[in-house]
């Protein structure tokens, strides 16, 4: 088997209007030392049958064809079955740059082989296109993963999404770090749990990934039973990791936990019967760190609507400014 710089792992499954334009970003890299690990994950549609069409034109393309099992299954059947020294992480329906692979070597030698490398990238929807993250240099940043999660959160500027970071994969073997299976947001769950264990982390702000924002998407439909129960669970044990680390680090973990449970709040209008039996205003107490997020707490504790219809006219407000 040979050993190559990039496996690029990217789980399938019922994405055959996009697939193609997502391989056709990976196979046009103007590096070459990289192998493709198309996880067809139980499609019912195409999917599976264009993975094969690709796979036998480029060598470089491996096929795994397996029982649906969702996509932190496909990524870890990726991760264990790679062969390359770091491993990147591409959504189906997602495209990236050509030259990613070869801005990810110049990083990884200028950073002596950190254990992970994050980078930017650009949200489509709709014809508007935006950053996805918010670094905050022009110049390559050199921590630890401990010191790199606590200035993210403290600044309100980490991202979670797996495919915004490169892993060395010895590094997520070593460590035991993989996906866990049969939940949404599986990303804020991963991210902070690798972050932690990484002794070194390098970022850099050049955008090399598209993200597209679908309707159909996970995260934009309408029932959010799953979602809800998934995230708030997500976060509760988020705090419980954060108990066993130092109060500055701790405090900020908490704290953006707690920003992301009154997001959802929010978000999903959980005022609302179906869902406001999921919202544990004990978890709302003792987490904030900033005072927007004590009024935001003050707020949802009193009555969900008002703090959702305060929040939105707040955030109207901020977009005009």
């Amino acid at each position: 088997m040979k050993l190559c710089t990039f496996s690029v792992v990217v789980p399938v499954y019922n994405v055959s209007p996009y697939l193609e334009r997502c391989i056709t970003s990976l196979l046009a890299q103007n590096y070459r030392d990289y192998e493709i690990l198309l996880i067809d994950d139980g499609s019912t549609d195409d999917s599976g049958a264009i993975c094969e069409q690709y796979g036998e034109q480029d060598s470089r393309i491996i096929v795994c064809h397996k029982k649906n099992g969702g996509l932190s299954s496909a990524r870890n059947f990726g991760i264990d079955h790679a062969v390359g020294k770091y491993v990147i992480f591409v959504d189906s329906d997602d495209y990236i740059e050509k030259k990613t692979c070869a801005s990810l070597a110049k990083l990884i030698e200028l950073s002596d082989e950190a254990d992970v490398i994050g980078y930017n990238g650009v949200e489509e929807q709709e014809g508007t296109v935006t950053s996805t993250r918010r670094i905050p240099v022009e110049k390559l940043e050199f921590m630890s993963g401990r010191d790199y999660l606590y200035t993210r959160c403290r600044h309100r500027n980490l991202s979670v999404a797996s495919w915004l970071y490169c892993c060395k994969r010895d590094f997520l073997n070593r460590e035991g770090l993989r996906f866990q299976e049969g939940i949404l947001h599986e990303d804020v769950e991963f991210t902070p749990r690798m972050l932690l264990k990484a002794k070194k982390v390098v970022e850099s702000p050049v955008q090399l990934y598209h993200y597209i924002v679908r309707d159909s998407s996970i995260s934009m439909q309408k029932n959010r039973e799953k979602n809800i129960k998934d995230l708030f669970q997500t976060l509760e044990k988020q705090c419980q990791m954060a108990e066993t680390l130092d109060r500055e680090l701790r405090k900020w973990i908490k704290d953006a936990a707690l920003n992301s449970y009154l997001n959802m709040i929010q978000e999903a209008r959980m005022y609302q019967p179906q869902y406001r039996k999921y919202i544990k205003k004990s978890f709302l107490w003792n987490k904030a760190a900033t005072p927007w997020n004590h009024v935001r707490v003050f707020l949802c504790t009193i009555n969900v609507r008002w703090y959702c219809t305060i929040n939105d006219f707040y955030k109207s407000i901020r977009k005009r400014t």
